[in-house]
């Protein structure tokens, strides 16, 4: 069989099915996001955008224009249209930067929280409490892969 199917070596066979795993895991919450954005009526950017916002306070940094277009990808001006579409919207709230008074940063907006919580709620519980159900050193083993493989992307 060619290597992209089966490995010869089953050390590789067997990391490669955690990579087929990942993959499929990845692929139903995209499917999920997508239909988060179709029922909202939000552009699929918008909601990376609101993901990627969320992260950076989960992580208590300051999110501004300039670090969610790098996050995106995307240039300043395809960076102002999303911003632009969410604050229409009112997912997206400009606050006065806590550390540069003369520069903005982006929050998400407690209705637009609510909003995902009420999509994605039912899915969160789901996967908290398969999380909760692994010992404590098996979430370890976990988040370390998942950390390595976020790294390995990057």
């Amino acid at each position: 069989m060619r290597e992209a199917v089966m490995p010869a070596d089953p050390e590789r066979a067997a990391a490669l099915e955690l990579v087929h795993r990942l993959r499929d895991v990845a692929l139903k919450l995209e499917l999920a996001i997508g239909e988060f954005a179709r029922t909202t009526g939000l552009h699929g950017t918008d909601v990376r955008a609101l993901v990627c916002l969320l992260d950076a306070e989960r992580a208590r940094a300051e999110a501004t224009p300039s670090w969610l277009a790098q996050q995106l990808g995307m240039t300043s001006q395809a960076t102002t249209a999303v911003i632009h579409r969410l604050e229409a919207a009112g997912h997206l709230e400009r606050l006065r930067s806590r550390s540069d008074g003369r520069s903005i940063h982006l929050q998400v907006s407690d209705s637009a929280v609510a909003l995902g919580w009420q999509f994605f709620g039912p899915l969160l519980d789901r996967l908290i409490a398969t999380t909760q159900s692994l010992d404590t050193n098996q979430q370890l083993l976990i988040k370390d892969y998942l950390s390595t493989v976020s790294d390995a992307l990057a």
